[in-house]
């Protein structure tokens, strides 16, 4: 990322940081969530949070959701380069199979060292 890239988002996500935190600090009243929908008055499933707590909540929520999206999103993507890491470590190891061959082959051994060339006739 280069530099003046790097400033402009800066200078776009401060002031948004500004105005939600000048959001936040404005709007610390109590609201009441009531987590059972049937019964408004259940005193045990009811929680008294502030207002910017409710709001970062979702956010939250909404950023681990996405997160999962994405991550599922490439599972695809994910597989194929496990597919293509396997095959290409398969493509390695027997190169390196030829080439033990290929060296077995041209080292001779100790027998064939002393034994006379044969003519061609």
């Amino acid at each position: 990322m280069s530099k003046v890239s790097s400033v402009l988002k800066w200078l776009i996500l401060l002031p948004v940081l500004a105005v939600v935190l000048l959001l936040a600090i404005a709007n610390d009243q109590s609201v009441t969530v009531h987590l059972n929908p049937f019964d408004t008055s259940d005193p045990v499933l009811r929680i008294d949070l502030p207002l910017y707590q409710i709001g970062f909540a979702f956010v939250l929520v909404g950023v681990l959701i996405g997160g999962l999206v994405a991550w599922s999103g490439q599972r695809r993507h994910r597989r194929r380069a496990r597919e293509r890491s396997d095959e290409a470590a398969r493509w390695q190891a027997r190169a390196e199979r030829s080439e033990r061959r290929q060296e077995e082959v041209r080292v001779p051994s100790r027998a064939a060292a002393f034994l006379p060339r044969p003519e061609r006739g």
